[in-house]
């Protein structure tokens, strides 16, 4: 029996390969295209050569999940420079902090780490994103995600969580342009995209893609799909034990009861929404859903 730690552990990841091909019923042939020969991914497979990081990387876009996914530690890998950009910008997007992000794409263009074609992706992504809120300049903004989304390398059986994220800014902007219909039906594919997963390493992206669906599906009047998609996401939360999204699902859904005529469950879901709103330190949307609350409480006493 061969002990060598090395060997225990690409023939982990030769199982994984194997595995997650079988899933999508790919072939050798299909998983190699683009990356290696066919031949190369039967030896890494029965665990007869060492697959290295860069080829793996590339199979684990193709199959649509994280790298992590064939370690058993997910600090396995090393953090790199382009990680360390790609986290700087997810935290000034997630704090709205456009012109800082802006600043770090000019700077990171000027790198040589532009000839990776992730980074360069990253960069086209983020680009795009500054183009939409600092500029309200949605032809460019939508251009840049093509380009960003031109660089992917998931088969089309598959599609990894980046692509989602990707795809999901881009059916924002087609919102943004009222380009509906074609919003619906990518946030639509989003959904099936995320069912296809063997796993979801962000499940954060799930409760996003329902809530910009159920959003489109209140602008269309289609309250039937409001209150069943919006409670699918809902139960996402509470399966996975987060807050994130939840606030905004209980809101959305009161002003469907409001538009339907049923301001008892509006009035109850609009409290909801406030108390998670508050508990989360969305003084802002708290202050809206107070609003909503007294009016429909005032209301109410006319009755």
């Amino acid at each position: 029996m061969n002990k060598n730690p090395t060997f225990n552990k690409s023939t982990e990841i030769g199982k994984r390969i194997q595995e997650l091909r079988h899933f999508f019923k790919m072939t050798q042939k299909e998983l190699a295209e683009g990356i290696c020969t066919s031949a190369y991914i039967s030896r890494v497979e029965n665990g007869s050569s060492i697959i290295n990081a860069d080829l793996l990387f590339m199979i684990s876009e193709k199959f649509g999940v994280d790298i992590n996914y064939f370690y058993d530690s997910p600090y396995s890998l090393r953090e790199d420079h382009s990680l360390k950009v790609e986290n700087e910008a997810r935290e000034y997007v997630n704090i709205g902090d456009y012109e800082a992000l802006e600043l770090l794409i000019q700077r990171e263009e000027k790198t040589p780490f532009m000839q990776n074609e992730r980074f360069k992706q990253f960069i086209l992504w983020h680009k795009s994103i500054c183009e939409r809120y600092l500029y309200e300049n949605l032809d460019e903004a939508l251009k840049l995600m093509d380009a960003a989304l031109s660089l992917c390398h998931t088969s089309e059986k598959a599609m990894s969580e980046r692509e989602i994220q990707m795809f999901m800014h881009k059916a924002n902007i087609y919102t943004d342009l009222d380009l509906d219909e074609k919003a619906i039906k990518l946030y639509q594919n989003l959904l099936t995209a995320i069912d296809t997963l063997p796993t979801l390493t962000n499940k954060s992206i799930a409760v996003m893609v329902h809530y910009n669906l159920v959003r489109m599906y209140f602008y269309q009047e289609m309250y039937d799909e409001v209150l069943e998609l919006a409670n699918d996401g809902i139960n996402i939360c509470k399966q996975t034990q987060s807050v994130y999204g939840l606030a905004h699902l209980y809101y959305i859904i009161a002003r469907t009861y409001a538009e339907l005529g049923n301001y008892q469950s509006a009035l109850g879901y609009y409290r909801r929404s406030n108390d998670m709103f508050n508990f989360t330190n969305q003084e802002r949307h708290s202050k809206k859903a107070l609003k909503e609350i007294q009016e429909i409480e005032d209301m109410l006493k006319t009755l």
